[in-house]
This record gives structure tokens, C-alpha cells and sequence, in this order.
């Protein structure tokens, strides 16, 4: 705690107390006090204070405290996608310690996927360009199409259909349905996705659902030099870390 900024300590107190409090149905005072270390003073007034806001009800004298369903609305902006980023940190971080290659998380975000995270800068091999917060395309990329190969046959033709509508150009090839028939078959039976191939791009990499009950969620990429290795020999040796990590993703969530 800051003491040269001391008018934020009984913020920080009032959410220790909503923290310790949201973990028990109800806590009395003296354990209240016990588990936090704050003056059962102190507590008192925190917790008038939480009243006051509607976060906790006293339910009795000897019973003590709970909060209320008001707290529900402190989450109301960490949305489920928010969660899936918080957890993927420690696993892409972990994989980019151990193969060196950087790797990405991404979200779908309406007809494109929206990059949430990266371990560029813990990577010795990253020379592309950081595409952290960039939106990137659900056809094109391996990010969108890891994503979208893996959606159910319904939910997926609703997408398709959306951008065959589109005039972005991002989503042209949803309009050559066999072509997009294909590219799905071929993602699925291999268990992995590529993005379209640029002229000149010295990096690639390849992408894999995270899955969360048989729907994918997310998805994940590790980027490598062309001229380092195949995309055969980077499956080899990486798709199976990769579809480890993707689970332990979505375990984590």
C-alpha cells in the first residue's frame, strides 16, 4: 500500500473486505476481522460504508455479513472473452519459454477476430510486426479460420452468410462457397489452420481452436521463420504442444 497516497487506502480496504466477504456465504465480525487483519473498527466502518452502497446487507448482529447481488454489476465489464485472455497468459508465456517462437491469442469480435495477447516481446525470433489489439480476418488469417472450422454447422453458415453480404474485402472469399467448403475440411481433418499465403512474408504460423465444451472460443498461433522450417515440420513438432496449451487454456477458464 502507497502511504504517500493515503486517501486511496479505504478503497483498497473496502474491496479486501468485498473480496473476503464474496468467498463466504455470511461472515461474522470477528471473522471478518480475522481473516482480513483489519481494526474491527476499521471493518465497521467499511462495511456501513458497503451498505450504504447496497454491495452488503447485515444479516444479524451474531450472524454478520454478505454481499448482496449488487456486486454482480463490479464484473458487469470483464466479459467471458476477458477471462479466456487472463488465462491464457501464464500457458502462452510458457510455451514461448520453451520453443522460443511467439505465440498469439484471439477472440472473435462480430466477422473478424480481435488479438488480445501476445508473447512478441518474450520472444528471441520476433521480427514481424505486433499485431496485439489488431483485428484480423476470419478467412484469411489462422487466427479466424482455426476459429471458424471449428463452429457448429449452424452457427457457422449464420457467420458465412453475414459476410457474404459484406463489401469488405476481408470477406470476399465467403462468397465462393466451395472454396470455403474446403478450406473447413481441410482445417479440420488436419486439426490446425494456416493463413493465406503473402508474397514476400518471411514469417508464418498456424493457429488451433481453444475448445470449451465442443465450441471453439478462441484461438491460439505460433509464428515461425518460412525459411527456418515446413508448415509440415512445424506441425510436427508443435501441434501437439499447441492443442496442450489450447486445453489447458480453456481448463483455466
Amino acid at each position: 500500500m502507497n502511504e504517500k497516497t493515503p486517501e486511496i487506502q479505504p478503497i483498497i480496504r473496502a474491496l479486501q473486505v468485498l473480496e473476503t466477504l464474496n468467498l463466504h456465504t455470511v461472515m461474522p465480525l470477528a471473522a471478518l476481522h480475522e481473516a482480513t487483519g483489519l481494526p474491527k473498527s476499521t471493518l465497521v466502518r467499511l462495511l456501513d460504508t458497503l451498505i450504504a452502497g447496497g454491495y452488503v446487507v447485515r444479516v444479524s448482529r451474531n450472524v454478520g455479513y454478505a454481499v448482496t447481488e449488487r456486486v454482480l454489476q463490479l464484473a458487469g465489464g470483464f466479459r467471458h472473452a476477458d477471462r479466456i485472455v487472463e488465462a491464457s497468459r501464464p500457458f502462452l508465456s510458457a510455451m514461448t519459454a520453451q520453443h522460443k517462437w511467439p505465440m498469439a491469442i484471439a477472440t472473435p469480435d462480430g466477422d473478424v477476430m480481435l488479438v488480445r495477447n501476445s508473447t512478441r516481446a518474450e520472444s528471441p525470433f520476433a521480427t514481424d510486426k505486433d499485431f496485439l489489439g489488431r483485428r484480423v480476418s476470419m478467412l484469411l488469417s489462422a487466427l479466424g479460420r482455426a476459429y471458424i472450422a471449428f463452429l457448429d454447422a449452424e452457427e457457422r453458415e449464420t457467420l458465412l452468410s453475414l459476410m457474404r453480404n459484406s463489401r469488405a474485402r476481408r470477406n470476399a472469399m465467403a462468397k465462393d462457397e466451395r472454396a470455403v467448403a474446403r478450406m473447413i475440411s481441410h482445417i479440420q481433418t488436419r486439426g490446425y489452420a494456416t493463413a493465406v499465403a503473402v508474397p514476400g512474408e518471411l514469417h508464418a504460423g498456424f493457429a488451433v481452436p481453444v475448445m470449451d465444451q465442443g465450441r471453439p472460443i478462441a484461438a491460439i498461433t505460433l509464428r515461425y521463420y518460412g525459411a527456418v522450417m515446413t508448415e509440415d515440420d512445424a506441425a510436427k513438432r508443435f501441434l501437439g504442444p499447441m492443442q496442450d496449451t489450447a486445453k489447458a487454456i480453456a481448463a483455466g477458464i
